[in-house]
């Protein structure tokens, strides 16, 4: 009976990443349904069976030096101590607590293999989307209409409300498909169709316009080139592609927009709103959450909800502290996962890391990171990469 209740759970929390990955650019409804069956899935196995084994997975440690520096932060809070509460609680234990609950087992081989496939199947479902909202102007998955941007250029954002969390998520897909094409070892279909996807993949993320996401695909497939090495030859379809659409004029001129008068003014006036921020507040930050809050002191009569760079928003929000530990996080996931990598050359490995770096990267442009989907896309991805370090099952091929 004891196992039977066992499995049950795990059955929650496996149907649970299945549901997340598959809804994450859909619906934050159902986001936060399935987070809470994979809390309960989680919760009910360590009922069961006690087993906190793998938090001795020393950058986790990293994770709690973030919480604990973070927690800090409200002594500067003041008056809006209730709004720091809900971000800690609300918002960076929950998406922290999908994280751990993630790498908490070594998934089956064919339970990752499954996840990917719902991952890419609703992938193909956003990107197709995105396509046609932006040439025959229907998204058929929310009924969205692409963004005009300020040079006169319309972007697509497929599902999502921005066109920049529509690039986001794609630096994620296209890192994962094309190093599942790297390793090059499936059938005749399911090669051809990852490659389908990547073809269509590649010009959904030209015509968000968004230059961040550009920016996080390229390190993404440089970075998957550096340690992939020769078996990089075989995505050159794809790049074909990608050089013969940024050939087209208005993406030359969306490129340039960048350095004209008033391209990017606005950004960095946030940015330099937000570093005033940090100077009045260096070590603990003003409060967890409360940028917004605290913003049009800094810059006033303008209403925004973040720093358009996740890590000047963190600095700003908990400290240099704060900082430092979720850099140090990351960093030695990317530092272990090549490692691994080396070892296994296990190219889904490869994808998950990729995407991680790639999204790192664009988050220095915009505050993916408090972005529901994105964050809890960025943790499910964290947590898998967590989950196939640690999978000893990877040996050298």
């Amino acid at each position: 009976m004891k196992e039977k209740s066992y499995n049950f759970f795990k059955l929650i929390g496996e149907y649970s990443l299945y549901g997340l990955l598959f809804f994450l650019p859909i619906s934050n409804a159902l986001v936060e349904s399935f987070a809470g069956l994979a809390l309960l899935g989680f919760v009910g196995r360590k009922i069961i069976k006690p087993d906190f084994k793998y938090l001795k997975f020393w950058p986790n440690a990293f994770l709690l030096l973030f919480l604990f520096f973070s927690a800090l932060s409200m002594f500067n809070s003041g008056a809006h101590l209730k709004i720091s509460l809900h971000a800690l609680f609300g918002k960076w234990i929950q998406y922290i607590g999908i994280c751990i609950i993630v790498q908490d087992s070594l998934y089956d081989e064919k339970v990752i293999k499954r996840g990917i496939l719902i991952f890419l199947l609703s992938a193909a479902l956003v990107v197709l989307s995105g396509l046609s909202q932006y040439f025959f102007n229907i998204e058929f998955l929310r009924n969205r209409s692409p963004i005009k941007l300020s040079d006169g250029s319309y972007a697509a954002t497929s599902s999502f409300v921005y066109y920049n969390a529509f690039g986001a998520y794609l630096v994620v897909v296209l890192s994962l498909v094309a190093a599942l094409l790297l390793e090059n070892n499936y059938s005749r279909l399911k090669t051809r169709g990852l490659l389908f996807l990547a073809i269509l993949s590649a010009p959904a993320i030209i015509f968000t316009f968004s230059r961040g996401s550009w920016l996080g695909a390229f390190i993404s497939l440089i970075f998957m080139a550096a340690l992939s090495r020769r078996n990089f030859k075989r995505l050159i379809p794809v790049f074909v592609i990608v050089i013969i659409l940024f050939l087209l004029p208005i993406f030359y001129e969306r490129l340039l927009f960048t350095f004209k008068g008033g391209g990017d003014s606005n950004r960095f006036r946030y940015w330099l709103a937000a570093w005033k921020m940090i100077s009045d507040y260096p070590f603990l930050g003003i409060g967890i959450g409360t940028f917004m809050a605290n913003f049009s002191k800094y810059l006033p009569n303008v209403y925004i909800s973040y720093a358009h760079n996740s890590y000047l928003q963190i600095w700003a929000e908990s400290g240099i502290f704060s900082l430092i530990s979720f850099l140090a996080f990351v960093s030695s996931l990317i530092y272990l996962g090549i490692k691994k990598f080396i070892i296994s050359r296990d190219f889904i490995l490869l994808g998950f890391l990729s995407g991680a770096l790639g999204y790192l990267a664009h988050s220095f442009f915009d505050t993916n990171l408090y972005s529901l989907s994105l964050a809890v896309l960025f943790w499910v991805w964290v947590g898998l990469i967590i989950e196939r370090i640690r999978n000893e099952k990877l040996q050298r091929i």
